[in-house]
């Protein structure tokens, strides 16, 4: 698996990623990377029961932002050109009579600013926190969805790979990629791992 990084963005490979012209504003306020950050740390302790403060070491926010010496990304900083936000933490829930840890990993690089991000998350899980008060689901449940730490993470992007606009059209990416089978694709003496990533950015670009 590579390395999970706090810098620079370490993005599961099997997660597909918002074109950068594709992203835009959130209608929520916006807040300062710090206040965003301490939305998403306070969050995750909540919804592990445990005090909002509760100094949980598993948890790992991977951007393009230069982390702080704490560890999270510093404000006050150039907005990256990938404003995308990767949030690598244990999910703490009780089974059985018992309490399990699970290791999950939160998305989100729909919007402009590493912030707007950050805070998205936040809000994602301050939803599903608010649909096991209802009863109807537990925390395991709610989160069974989410993708769990990836095998491979930290890829380029369909169109960095493929070297196109991220405009580019359907028929732009079947003919890059027609072309960069003919050397990749393990028949041709290409290596099958990178024919499976080449696979699997050629999906995500079909499916945008």
């Amino acid at each position: 698996m590579s390395e999970i990084t706090r810098f620079p963005l370490c993005w599961p490979n099997s997660v597909a990623r918002t074109a950068p012209h594709a992203r835009s504003h959130p209608n929520f306020d916006e807040r300062s990377i710090a206040e965003s950050v301490k939305h998403a740390l306070a969050e995750i302790n909540r919804l592990n029961n445990r005090r909002w403060d509760y100094d949980d070491e598993s948890v790992i926010i991977s951007t393009n932002v230069r982390p702080t010496l704490a560890g999270v990304p510093a404000s006050n900083q150039t907005q990256p050109t990938d404003s995308g936000v990767a949030i690598y933490f244990n999910l703490h829930f009780q089974r059985g009579g018992k309490y399990h840890d699970r290791p999950v990993v939160l998305t989100c690089d729909k919007w402009i600013k590493v912030c707007d991000n950050i805070r998205a998350i936040a809000k994602d899980i301050e939803a599903q926190r608010a649909r096991q008060r209802w009863g109807c689901t537990n925390v395991e449940q709610a989160f069974r969805g989410y993708t769990a730490i990836p095998e491979k993470c930290g890829g380029p992007s369909w169109w960095v790979l493929f070297e196109l606009p991220s405009t580019a059209s359907k028929e732009q990416i079947k003919d890059r990629f027609r072309e960069l089978a003919k050397s990749a694709h393990p028949d041709k003496g290409g290596d099958e791992d990178e024919w499976n990533i080449l696979q699997e950015a050629y999906n995500q670009a079909m499916a945008a």
